[in-house]
C-alpha cells in the first residue's frame, strides 16, 4: 500500500461506489490490482460537511429541543376510576364514610410528568326524561390527592399516584365531590335519587390524559357492607359512545 502526499490508496473490488454525491470525482482510477485512489482534498470536503451536519443539528437540538422532547419522550398519561366499590373507613370521630379514588398512571417511567393536577372540567345532573345537562362551571376545579394534608399540591409523577373523586359519609344527606375549592354557586352533589356525570382530565405541564368521564349515581340509602352499597351508590366510568347519546 503506497501513501503519497496527494492520495490515499486502498484496496478494493471494484464496483459502483454507492457513496453518493460526496465521491463524485474523487475516484482517480482503477489500477491493475484493483486500487481505488481517492484525492486528500475529497475526504476534507466530506469531514467538513459531517462537521456542518453536526453544528446545525446541534443548533436545532438547542432552539427546538423542549418541542422534540414533548412529541418523542414526553410522559404518557392515564386517568382511570381505581375502584367501584370505594374504600370504606371513618373519620376521626369515629362516622363512617366511603371515599372513591381515581389512579394516575404514568407509562413511561423515565420522563416524569410535572406539576400534576387532576382537574374538573365539566359536570351534568341527570334531568327526569334520563338525559344529562349540563350546570354552569366558570373554570376547572382541582381534586384533592388522597391524604392532602400529607401530600403536595402539585406532584412530579414517574409511576403513579391516587387521587380523590369523591365520598358519602354514613348519614348525610349529600355525595360530595372531593375538592381543594368549591365556588358557592356549585351544584356538584348528589341528594337522593340523583345522578350526575363527571368529566375529568390528569393535566401536567408536559402531558395530558385523555377525558375521562364518571358517572355518579345515589338512592339515598347507606350501608356498610360494601357489596350493598354498590346498589345502592354506583360509580362507573362511561364510554364515549355513551356520553354521546
Amino acid at each position: 500500500m503506497e501513501l503519497t502526499a496527494h492520495s490515499v490508496r486502498f484496496l478494493a473490488i471494484p464496483r459502483v461506489c454507492s457513496c453518493g454525491p460526496l465521491l463524485t470525482g474523487s475516484v482517480s482510477s482503477f489500477s491493475t490490482q484493483g486500487e481505488v485512489v481517492l484525492d486528500k482534498e475529497a475526504l476534507v470536503a466530506g469531514a467538513q460537511v459531517f462537521a456542518a451536519v453536526g453544528t446545525v443539528s446541534v443548533a436545532v437540538l438547542a432552539i427546538w429541543g423542549d418541542w422534540f422532547r414533548s412529541k418523542l419522550a414526553a410522559p404518557r398519561l392515564e386517568l382511570k376510576l381505581r375502584d367501584r366499590r370505594g374504600n370504606l373507613t371513618s373519620r376521626g370521630n369515629g362516622t363512617a364514610t366511603v371515599f372513591y379514588h381515581l389512579v394516575v398512571n404514568n407509562h413511561r417511567h423515565w420522563a416524569p410528568a410535572t406539576h400534576v393536577r387532576v382537574l374538573l372540567t365539566r359536570y351534568e345532573k341527570r334531568l327526569p326524561d334520563g338525559t344529562y345537562f349540563p350546570e354552569p362551571l366558570v373554570a376547572p376545579l382541582q381534586l384533592t390527592w388522597a391524604f392532602p394534608q400529607f401530600h403536595e399540591l402539585l406532584p412530579t409523577i414517574a409511576k403513579t399516584d391516587t387521587c380523590d373523586l369523591g365520598f358519602l359519609d354514613q348519614g348525610a344527606a349529600q355525595f360530595r365531590l372531593s375538592l381543594y375549592i368549591s365556588p358557592n354557586n356549585f351544584s356538584g352533589f348528589l341528594r337522593s335519587g340523583e345522578a350526575m356525570r363527571v368529566h375529568l382530565v390528569a393535566r401536567a405541564d408536559n402531558a395530558e390524559t385523555a377525558p375521562l368521564v364518571v358517572e355518579i349515581a345515589w338512592n339515598g340509602q347507606w350501608s356498610q357492607d360494601m357489596d350493598q352499597l354498590q346498589r345502592h351508590l354506583v360509580v362507573r366510568e362511561v364510554s364515549d359512545d355513551k356520553v354521546q347519546s
